[in-house]
């Protein structure tokens, strides 16, 4: 049961980040706490956009299930390394080592 959540367009203040907060806490309500965040299609993401990240995934830790990210463009990198995320997330390139990991470490 990993949630597969796909991701578009920009993740700023008061826009993107709220909308990525409903989905998260609607896929927590269905029960889908294992959730791989696919980030290819954003084009951009801003410090509010990885706060609201480092506090979803807070979130789902708490209810016994964890996020990874899958695809982070060479900016996200280096956002998530200089607020110190980098060793919070698991981060992968390839979708299928990405679900695979799931198995191999669950969360809970």
């Amino acid at each position: 049961g990993v949630t597969i959540l796909f991701l578009a367009g920009e993740m700023l203040l008061d826009d993107g980040d709220l909308a990525f907060r409903r989905c998260i806490h609607d896929l927590i309500e269905r029960g889908r706490v294992q959730i791989l965040v696919d980030l290819a299609d954003v084009t951009y993401i801003d410090s509010s956009g990885v706060g609201m990240m480092a506090a979803k995934l807070k979130t789902v830790r708490e209810k016994g299930g964890d996020m990874r990210l899958l695809r982070l463009n060479s900016r996200g990198h280096r956002l998530f390394s200089v607020a110190k995320l980098h060793t919070a997330f698991e981060i992968f390139q390839d979708e299928a080592m990405a679900l695979r990991s799931f198995e191999l470490r669950p969360r809970g």
